[in-house]
């Protein structure tokens, strides 16, 4: 199994940043970094954990979908607990970060049960 370490993480977050993406960030539900890269999120981070609790309760959530100040923000469930990010600039299309999102999501989900497990 892929034992992820941090800088293997930076990496694979990295790769997501293009076509408009401007950072990968992977955080849990309080709203603290695990990982990121690209653009500094610490500021959104806080925000975007806070929204997306408030929408959570509201039923099973996927996918985030957003806009901001910024630009655009995607925003899914990797684990129980941990949440992915993706900040695109204001021409990144929907249809483009939800795919993103689903692949980082896809190639992450198992190695990081296994990493908080």
């Amino acid at each position: 199994s892929k034992m992820l370490k941090p800088k293997v993480l930076h990496e694979v977050l990295k790769q997501a940043n293009s076509n408009g993406i401007r950072a990968s960030v992977l955080l849990n539900l309080e709203g603290a970094l695990l990982a990121s890269a690209g653009e500094d999120a610490n500021v959104l981070s806080a925000i975007f954990a806070n929204i997306w609790s408030c929408y959570e309760k509201a039923g099973n959530l996927e996918y985030l979908l957003t806009d901001c100040e910024g630009g655009r923000v995607v925003m899914t469930k990797v684990t129980e607990t941990l949440i992915l990010l993706l900040l695109g600039d204001k021409e990144a299309q929907p249809g483009m970060l939800k795919a993103k999102a689903k692949v980082l999501r896809d190639y992450l989900e198992q190695p990081l049960k296994e990493l908080l497990d």
